[in-house]
């Protein structure tokens, strides 16, 4: 059997001008025409259990797979086809390193997300509301403009 060679395209940054949409995946494998779409995402060990534990919280990660649907969108666009999404998730405490599949539904599911906090944005300035912004509330405290827009959701603790 002839084989063809992975070509791999590495952390590339996507733009859906439709949407105002920008960000970067992290890896595109090509395989015998087959388009793959990885993410790495460096956890510690608490949150690794709360996923891959005896007891795994369910959607404990739908940001993260949002935001790889989000990738997968332009990388459809770009590449013409997408047949597989994974989280490839590091546990920096013990290197072990674990795969995710990410059903390819999630690539309609953040398309009709960004499209419904475009058409909000289109009235003005949405309000503060947990699910949409910001879609966790932990966010908040990352955010260089939580004091402007006076987030009831930013840590007290964090400056």
């Amino acid at each position: 059997i002839h084989k063809k060679k992975v070509k791999f395209h590495i952390e590339k940054e996507i733009i859906i001008e439709s949407l105002k949409v920008r960000g970067f995946y992290d890896c595109v494998a090509e395989q015998n025409d087959l388009v793959y779409l990885l993410d790495f995402k460096t956890i510690g060990s608490y949150p690794y259990k709360l996923k891959f534990g005896r007891n795994p919280s369910p959607n404990s990660s739908i940001h993260q797979e949002l935001q790889l649907g989000t990738y997968g969108y332009a990388v459809r666009k770009e590449f013409g086809r997408l047949d597989g999404m994974y989280l490839y998730y590091y546990n920096k405490d013990t290197s072990v390193l674990r795969p995710k599949p990410v059903p390819l539904s999630y690539v309609d599911m953040a398309y009709n997300y960004w499209v419904g906090i475009k058409q909000e944005h289109a009235q003005g300035l949405p309000p503060i509301r947990e699910g949409t912004s910001p879609v966790q509330t932990w966010t908040c405290n990352y955010c260089e403009y939580a004091d402007l827009c006076g987030s009831p959701f930013k840590s007290k603790s964090v400056k």
